[in-house]
């Protein structure tokens, strides 16, 4: 006799482990745990204090720790909006290879093409979704305040160790490394700098994630320092720029959204007050370079957009974006001017040759991910949902790609951190963060 019931079918769901084993379970996540915060740390180690002076260990940390954080990812709807935004930049970037390759792009700039931009910057969102998982963003801020501190210690021993005994003994931060001290002005290369740039945005922008306050009065003073003798017009002017951010998010953020002008002021303005006034009694008293000196050079350099080199490459840029017609050359393609000849495909200024390596479209799928981020963290301002983690990351994240136009950050590995890690950060927090806003 029929039922009039239909088959029964049985659904398989993944069962919790069982008591006996759930020790065994939970010392696996430890480990794994352990072994992704200490690979992570050391890989922001290399890619913070000496990034590019180790370039082999620091691309082995950075797949050993994409690997580690596997365990820890949880497809949520924030990481998946953003590797879709990566799946797009990856069609963009795999259909201009093809395209360099027609115009006759080398091997060599293919392969660092494909591993810049399709491989690193993966790597660097799988990482970054772990550090926010496991670490979280205010612990991440507090490595930060340590890696600042090796940071300057890096630039101190820099300029003792050229200034003693030559160039030869700083090789290893600077491959062909010069510091010069002429006439009231100082200036040096090190690629720390360029993470310094990153740091003085954030930490200038939103002193208050330093909690104690010794210890934020002098953070600030140092990276003033470093930021005053490094030459860098992009790191001189990060202080002022996360400066000026800091103040406008400020009246916006949570837990100071109430408080008065005054109260502010004192906040953010006496910590800045007093690094600076330090910073200009330890230069005047111990060294010749004159602060008068530093900022005219840097104003000149503005004022001249960027130097003679930029504005012939600029000039060059332009030139063959109106030759494709704002279509795209293609990766692995120069223009007449050659900037590296080593990497003659390679300019300083990354977005206007980024316009000219794949054109008006490809150039907005690659900044869309960009723009999202910055629309969602305007947008949590006005709500007064922004938190001071999440300024201190977006504000450097500012300072950073405004530097893209100063030097390639963003196509060096090692160095993309500073642009990945906030996006991931506010991919991952922005829909708890929603979930938590009043209707």
């Amino acid at each position: 006799m029929s039922t009039g019931e239909g088959p029964v079918t049985t659904r398989h769901t993944m069962q919790p482990a069982p008591p006996s084993q759930l020790p065994m379970v939970n010392m696996y996540r430890l480990t794994v745990r352990h072994l992704f915060l200490g690979s992570a740390f050391v890989l922001l180690l290399l890619a913070v204090v000496i990034p590019n002076s180790l370039p082999v260990p620091t691309a082995a940390m950075i797949g050993l720790s994409c690997l580690l954080s596997f365990p820890a990812m949880r497809m949520g709807q924030g990481l998946r909006n953003l590797l879709t935004l990566y799946l797009y930049s990856v069609i963009v970037t795999i259909i201009y290879m093809v395209v360099g390759g027609l115009h006759h792009a080398t091997m060599v700039a293919q392969a660092q093409v494909a591993a810049v931009y399709i491989l690193s910057p993966l790597a660097w969102v799988f990482i970054a979704d772990g550090l926010c998982r496991y670490l979280g963003v205010e612990r991440l801020i507090d490595w930060f305040i340590g890696l600042s501190i090796l940071c300057c210690a890096s630039v101190a021993v820099f300029f003792y160790l050229f200034l003693t005994r030559g160039a030869a003994a700083v090789s290893f931060f600077f491959e062909g490394a010069n510091v010069n001290l002429a006439e009231g002005f100082s200036g040096a290369t090190m690629h720390v700098y360029g993470s310094m740039i990153f740091l003085c945005g954030g930490f200038f922008s939103s002193p208050e994630v330093i909690k104690h306050r010794s210890l934020r009065f002098s953070l600030l003073a140092m990276l003033l320092i470093c930021a005053l003798t490094s030459g860098r017009s992009a790191l001189i002017l990060s202080v002022p720029s996360g400066f000026v951010l800091g103040w406008l998010f400020s009246s916006r953020t949570v837990g100071h959204a109430k408080t008065s002008v005054m109260t502010r002021t004192v906040r953010y303005g006496i910590p800045v007050a007093i690094a600076i006034v330090a910073v200009l009694f330890i230069l005047q008293s111990y060294t010749k370079i004159s602060l008068s000196v530093v900022l005219n050079t840097v104003t000149n350099k503005l004022a001249s957009g960027g130097g003679f080199e930029r504005s012939q490459m600029a000039r060059s840029l332009y030139a063959g974006i109106l030759d494709n017609g704002g279509l795209g050359s293609g990766h692995g393609v120069g223009v007449d001017y050659v900037s590296d000849p080593i990497h003659p495909w390679r300019y300083e200024l990354v977005w206007l040759a980024t316009l000219y390596r794949v054109g008006l479209l490809g150039t907005i799928i690659y900044v869309l991910p960009f723009f999202l981020y910055t629309a969602w963290v305007i947008k949590l301002a006005i709500s007064c949902r922004l938190t001071s983690q999440h300024k201190f990351m977006f504000c450097g994240f500012v300072c950073a790609f405004l530097g893209t136009n100063t030097n390639p950050y963003i196509e060096a590995f090692s160095l993309q951190w500073m642009y990945v890690i906030p996006l991931v950060a506010m991919f991952v927090d922005y829909p708890m963060i929603l979930k938590r806003m009043p209707k």
